[in-house]
């Protein structure tokens, strides 16, 4: 693998990743854009305009946009997190003009019609609808609403029914122009790529922009989590469990600690709730934790899904294996066997191009820097109990966690879960 990086005049980042052994490329352009950068009248503004940048640039109509890519065997795609925006095409490297072609129009040169505004956010309305539907991730983002409360980590990245409803095209416009400038990109690609070629193409096709005076606004800093008890009440099937304590920002150097720690917990088949919860005791189908990172904040969470008659029951057992875990550890036999996981995780993702091209822009994002494979796995050697046991007493205070439930109301849960 080959990195180069290469600063354009008007401050765009050009990073590649050349692995000889490919015949295709993926790129992608990043955005610093997201619910992180949202006022509370924006929520889901960044989710919408992605959406919007699709529906035509001063260069293609929606149809030809798509046809571009596919016409070729390609793919053209986007997704919005929390904090940035990424529109990613993956393509022959014989086509890689065409891909930053494609995506120089969608970051720099789209037209926004109000009749297609109207359009797409009755699409987006029938996605929220959607995310509804599916309870585990609806659950997830009442969740971080109630731990990151009136704080744009919290908003839900899809907005709501209302706040998309209510979006005019002067708003997508603003945002646009605000928010998609030159400081805040960043051109990433993995593949067979050659980086003069790369460097040429997006000098290229973004030569005719006449970008935005509009003074982007700062994100807000993170605030310390707010302890969350309760039931939130929906007529579902399945109570849906969720328990959460801090982590620690992405540029942390504890995050491999906590990488141990969600993995010893619910990060796989062989995890301590894995085990005790589904195949020791058959209560539940979905049980699992996860590591959230941001800039400067992180959350651990603990999901499980279960009927009424086993919800006292499976959270007694999460917590059960909390305080185990905070008075006993874990051996540093199960420290090396997650750290042995950790590593053959990652060097498994460095063959995969379109992993790379993610990982080249998220250490430019973090750290500002490109890291080496070698790196990160030198990072993970540094591990051992002892670390992750200072990890465990700074971050797992098991009278302040949170713990929520989705379901049916019932005051015995209420006052359960108040423990």
């Amino acid at each position: 693998m080959k990195f180069k990086k290469t600063v354009l005049d008007n401050g765009i980042r050009v990073l590649s990743e050349d692995h000889a052994d490919s015949r295709c490329v993926v790129v992608g352009y990043w955005i610093e854009s997201g619910t992180r950068y949202e006022s509370p009248q924006q929520v889901g503004i960044s989710h919408l305009l992605e959406h919007m940048v699709f529906k035509g640039t001063e260069k293609y109509s929606a149809f030809e946009l798509a046809r571009c890519l596919e016409a070729v065997g390609g793919d053209i795609n986007a997704f919005t997190a929390r904090e940035h925006t990424c529109f990613h095409t993956t393509s022959l490297s014989e086509h890689m003009d065409m891909s930053v072609d494609v995506l120089s129009q969608l970051t720099a040169f789209a037209k926004f019609e109000p009749a297609e505004l109207e359009k797409e956010k009755r699409v987006v309305q029938q996605e929220i609808l959607m995310a509804a539907d599916d309870l585990e991730e609806y659950a997830y983002d009442l969740f971080f609403e109630k731990v990151y409360p009136n704080h744009p980590l919290g908003y839900q990245i899809l907005g709501s029914l209302d706040s998309v409803g209510g979006m005019a095209i002067d708003d997508i416009q603003k945002y646009y122009d605000q928010h998609f400038q030159p400081q805040k990109l960043i051109v990433t690609a993995a593949g067979c790529v050659d980086h003069q070629e790369l460097v040429r193409a997006v000098e290229s096709h973004l030569a005719g922009k006449s970008w935005s005076q509009e003074v982007p606004p700062q994100a807000l800093p993170a605030p310390d989590l707010t302890t969350v008890r309760g039931l939130h009440v929906k007529d579902c099937e399945q109570y849906h469990i969720l328990a959460g304590f801090p982590s620690c920002a992405y540029a942390d150097e504890n995050r491999f600690n906590g990488f141990v720690l969600n993995t010893t917990l619910g990060g796989g088949m062989t995890s301590k709730l894995y085990q005790r919860i589904r195949e020791e005791k058959g209560l539940v189908y979905s049980i699992f934790s996860m590591l959230n990172t941001f800039t400067d904040s992180g959350l651990h969470t603990i999901y499980a899904g279960t009927e009424r008659n086993h919800v006292e029951e499976v959270i007694d057992l999460i917590l059960k294996e909390l305080r185990e875990i905070k008075m006993k550890g874990i051996t540093e036999e199960e420290v090396q066997l997650y750290k042995t996981q950790a590593k053959g995780q990652i060097i498994i993702a460095s063959e995969d191009i379109d992993s790379r091209m993610n990982s080249l822009a998220v250490n430019e994002m973090v750290f500002g820097k490109y890291r080496e494979v070698d790196e990160v796995i030198a990072d993970i050697e540094k591990v051992n109990r002892d670390s992750v046991m200072d990890y465990i007493q700074q971050k797992l205070d098991i009278d302040k966690m949170s713990l929520f439930v989705l379901g049916p109301q019932d005051s015995t849960i209420e006052q359960y879960i108040k423990f």
